[in-house]
């Protein structure tokens, strides 16, 4: 890991030099990770495509901002993902709803077996298949770890908001991956 990480330190000075050679190995190298993040973002993979590539124009015209203390991965991820956000924003209209929090918190309080043991692609179809707002939402909040208050401020809406656009997010792909895997609730006595 330590290799590496001196390989990639080494790959962005040269790449801060104007180094074209050194530029192609860093967005080869970010490749397969930063797809499979817009991926899980985009409706499509040629909007997956477009989001990483703009994502990566950004990394090379920002580049002097980057802080070698941190790392790079997380810092290219955090770009990736606001690029994500954006593009949603910019092409596809994200709608974000209000719901009842009673819902909310009827959908947060359910549980599913099995749901482990989905495989990834049908789990991405789905989160892929919802609605661009939707999808922003869940993404933030259940696969990248930010906080309703952190998404309220990223995307301009209320904490309640981002809270029942999850919930629905949520409810949303469980009907339809207990459609496609039925598998016992937990909690519910069945």
């Amino acid at each position: 890991m330590e290799n590496t990480n001196h390989n990639i330190a080494l790959i962005i000075q040269a790449c801060r030099s104007g180094n074209r050679a050194a530029q192609k190995r860093l967005y080869q190298f970010y490749f397969a990770y930063g797809m499979s993040v817009a991926l899980r973002y985009a409706g499509e993979e040629s909007e997956a495509e477009d989001i990483f590539n703009e994502a990566f124009f950004k990394v090379f015209s920002k580049l002097n901002q980057y802080d070698e203390r941190y790392d790079f991965k997380k810092w290219f991820r955090r770009i990736l993902i606001n690029t994500a956000i954006d593009y949603q924003r910019k092409y596809k209209k994200m709608h974000l709803a209000s719901l009842d929090v009673k819902y909310q918190e009827q959908v947060e309080g359910a549980r599913n077996e099995g749901l482990a043991s989905l495989l990834y692609e049908d789990i991405l179809a789905e989160i892929q298949a919802l609605t661009p707002g939707y999808r922003v939402v869940f993404n933030l909040y259940a696969i990248d770890g930010y906080k309703h208050q952190e998404i309220a401020e990223q995307l301009n809406i209320s904490v309640g908001s981002s809270r029942s656009n999850y919930a629905r997010a949520r409810s949303i792909l469980q009907e339809k991956l207990q459609k496609k895997y039925p598998f016992k609730k937990v909690g519910n006595g069945k």
